[in-house]
């Protein structure tokens, strides 16, 4: 299915009745790392998940991704449903997108800005923290590479996203993850790097969110900044859940992550 976002198609499943869920992936991924989450979570909820521009099956938009810009996207969607309110699950760069969401927007259209609206926001192996001097300086690096060498780049990049002890039990997962990735186009690559790279930080927003939000971290992830994320949520009153693993929780202990989900989201 999809809806049209700029002269854009933006691709999204369906599944299920309910109160509405959103999912937004991260970086390099889409709609598809959802899938049996989506099913699991469409039992009791209308459940969707996007492709962000640049990822699976829709097309980049511009020079530059940046998470407002998703975020709008996000909230366009949500009037084209008619959602009067919603939960959002980001993972990875789709927490950064749930955040900017989030943020009070006095110009927001049809049902009013995303603040207003959302019922239950989880950041899952996220963070609501800017990239640091040195992970700008990562992503400028990335994008020299993925215009040089985009193959070697999507590999390896997926491949950082798991433990080095997961690489082999997770083999067929991590190897079904590449061939995600290879669906970005070199400019939604680079677009989402530089939004990535100049979003702002957003723990003031995450503390106005303070009674409807929750942070669910691995305790080895070696994507997001475990320990300042932790802090974060501990000094801010956050709810955390901390599970086992990495930043793949989704793919790493599936079902713990569903307990954590629909716990949440029943209170």
């Amino acid at each position: 299915m999809t809806f049209t976002y700029k002269q854009t198609k933006v691709h999204f499943t369906s599944s299920g009745e309910g109160e509405p869920i959103i999912l937004l992936h991260g970086f390099l991924e889409n709609s598809s790392m959802w899938k049996d989450l989506q099913q699991q979570l469409s039992e009791t909820h209308s459940v969707f998940a996007l492709d962000l521009p640049g990822h699976g099956n829709t097309e980049a938009i511009g020079y530059i991704h940046t998470m407002e810009e998703y975020a709008a996207l996000v909230l366009a969607f949500a009037d084209h449903q008619k959602m009067d309110n919603f939960s959002v699950i980001g993972h990875s760069m789709g927490g950064y997108v749930a955040l900017a969401l989030a943020e009070p927007n006095p110009h927001a259209c049809l049902g009013g800005s995303g603040s207003e609206r959302i019922k239950k926001l989880i950041l899952l192996n996220s963070s609501p923290l800017a990239d640091s001097e040195s992970k700008k300086k990562e992503r400028n690096r990335a994008i020299t590479m993925i215009q040089k060498h985009p193959e070697a780049f999507v590999r390896m990049a997926v491949k950082h996203l798991f433990l080095p002890e997961d690489q082999k039990r997770l083999s067929a997962e991590i190897n079904l993850a590449i061939s995600e990735a290879e669906q970005c186009s070199q400019q939604g690559i680079i677009n989402t790097l530089k939004g990535m790279r100049d979003r702002k930080d957003r723990t003031e927003v995450l503390r106005q969110m303070l009674e409807r939000s929750l942070i669910v971290l691995g305790e080895e992830d070696k994507v997001v900044n475990f320990e300042k994320t932790k802090a974060i949520a501990e000094k801010e009153g956050v709810p955390l859940k901390i599970l086992p693993g990495g930043h793949m929780s989704h793919m790493e202990f599936p079902d713990m992550l569903l307990k954590t989900v629909q716990e949440f989201l029943s209170r």
